[in-house]
This record gives structure tokens, sequence and C-alpha cells, in this order.
């Protein structure tokens, strides 16, 4: 709803045209866009939540790959391949914990439960977690093999 006081879209609503449709149909047009990012199961909110939620597990696959391989006596060299590998499993990490069967609603439902101390508290440790993996995927760069 923040973004509403940046969104170019909603200056669609403005003309007269199009504001006359929506009062047609019964609707708004900041219902519709509000419709369109926030809603639970298609939004543009979700999906781009599901892309970052995806991004963050490959970061943390990622990183520990490459401590890992810096640890071997032969380490791999760089390809494609690892990195494909880390990202398919990141994918179906995300697919089988939140994806799936619309897991994430029941989390949603969860979190509407939680008191605003809880929130807080679970928001700091998210953050938290979010910093800690891209400091784990920076230093990670410091174990790349030798080209």
């Amino acid at each position: 709803m923040l973004s509403n006081k940046l969104n170019p879209f909603l200056l669609f609503g403005k003309i007269p045209a199009v504001k006359k449709k929506f009062e047609e149909q019964g609707t708004t047009h900041l219902d519709v866009v509000n419709k369109v990012w926030t809603d639970k199961r298609y939004g543009f909110g979700i999906m781009i939540s599901g892309g970052g939620l995806a991004i963050i597990v490959f970061f943390i696959i990622w990183s520990i790959f490459l401590v890992l391989n810096s640890l071997l006596i032969n380490p791999l060299k760089f390809s494609w391949q690892p990195f494909a590998i880390c990202m398919g499993l990141a994918y179906i990490i995300c697919h089988y914990t939140v994806f799936q069967s619309d897991k994430y609603i029941r989390y949603f439902k969860q979190f509407e439960k939680w008191s605003s101390r809880e929130k807080w508290k679970n928001g700091l440790l998210s953050l938290s977690f979010f910093v800690g993996t891209i400091t784990l995927f920076i230093y990670s760069f410091r174990l790349l093999p030798a080209l």
C-alpha cells in the first residue's frame, strides 16, 4: 500500500473513460491496483516474494558449495554445471516447502495470528538472517578456485 504513493498506474484511474468504466463495474481503479499487488494467491507481491525466497536459498546453497569446494584437495573449477545444480536445488527446496499446494497461504494465516511483539521479533530475525546470507555469499567469493 505504501507503493501507491509512487505507483504510476494509479494515474490511469484519473482518465474519465477509465473512471467511468470502473464505476460501471462497481469498483475503483485503486481497488483493482491493490488487488493486483496484494492478492494472496496471484498478486505481484507474492510473485516477487517467491522469487526473492528462491534467490536467498540459492545464495545459501551456492555459498555452502563454495566453502565445501574450497576444502577439497582438488577443488572443482568454476563451471556452469554446479551453478545450475545449485539453482535447481534451491527451486526444488522452495517448491516443496512453500510453493507446493499453496502452503504459503497457510503460513500467512499463522503470521496474522502473531502479536505485534512476535512480528517485530521475527522481522528482526528475518533481517539478520538475510544480512547473514548476503555476508556469507560475499565472503564465499574469497573461496572461488583459481581459473
